[in-house]
C-alpha cells in the first residue's frame, strides 16, 4: 500500500499548480470552439422533421406489410377452398424450410401438393421465378411433396404475360377470384387441351 511520502514522490503542490485551471480553460474555450461545438451536434442530431420522416415511413412499411399479408393470407384461403370444392381436404399455409426457402402457398392434401407464392402483381418473370423455387423444394425436400405436384401462383392482378408463362410452365394461376390456369389444366384433366 502507498504512503503518504509515497505519493508525495509522483506530484507535488507545485506539479498540481502547473495543470490548467478553471480560467485557463475558460481562455482557452472561446465562442467559436463553442460554436463548432454545437454546430457539430446539430448535423449529427436527429431534427423534428427526420423523426416526422422517419415515422412516415415506418407507417408506409407497415401499411405495406399488411397488405402482403393480407394477399397471402387471400391466396392461402383461396387455394384450399378451391381445392376443397374439387374434393382434397387441406389446410394452407406458410412453409418455410430454412432461411432461404420459404413459401406462401402449401397446401398438402395427399392426392396433391399445392405450392406457390401469392404477390399483388404477378408478370411472366415472377411465374419462372416461383417455378424454379419449386425444382428446388423438390430436390432438396421431397418429404413436402406426397402425390402430384401443383405449382400454384395467386396474385390481385396478373399481367398477360403471367397468364403465358403459367400456361406453358403448367402453373395453377388464380387471379383475385378466378382461376386464369385452371387446376385441370395444371393436372392434364381438361377436356379442352
Amino acid at each position: 500500500m502507498a504512503t503518504k511520502e509515497d505519493l508525495k514522490q509522483f506530484a507535488t503542490k507545485e506539479d498540481l499548480k502547473q495543470l490548467a485551471t478553471k480560467q485557463d480553460l475558460e481562455r482557452y474555450v472561446t465562442k467559436e470552439h463553442f460554436d463548432a461545438a454545437i454546430k457539430e451536434l446539430k448535423e449529427i442530431m436527429a431534427t423534428k422533421e427526420d423523426l416526422k420522416r422517419i415515422e412516415n415511413n415506418m407507417a408506409t412499411k407497415e401499411l405495406i406489410e399488411s397488405i402482403t399479408i393480407s394477399v397471402e393470407d387471400s391466396g392461402r384461403e383461396m387455394v384450399q377452398f378451391l381445392l376443397e370444392r374439387r374434393g382434397y381436404k387441406c389446410t394452407a399455409e406458410r412453409l418455410r424450410l430454412d432461411f432461404d426457402y420459404e413459401f406462401d402457398i402449401y397446401c398438402n392434401a395427399g392426392a396433391v401438393t399445392a405450392v406457390g407464392e401469392a404477390k399483388v402483381r404477378t408478370g411472366g418473370r415472377d411465374v419462372e421465378k416461383t417455378v424454379e423455387r419449386i425444382r428446388e423444394l423438390e430436390r432438396r425436400w421431397p418429404d413436402k411433396i406426397s402425390g402430384r405436384l401443383v405449382p400454384v401462383f395467386y396474385t390481385l392482378l396478373a399481367e398477360p404475360t403471367a397468364a403465358l408463362k403459367a400456361k406453358e410452365l403448367k402453373i395453377w394461376l388464380i387471379e383475385s377470384k378466378k382461376e386464369v390456369i385452371t387446376l385441370e389444366e395444371v393436372l392434364g384433366t381438361d377436356n379442352k387441351q
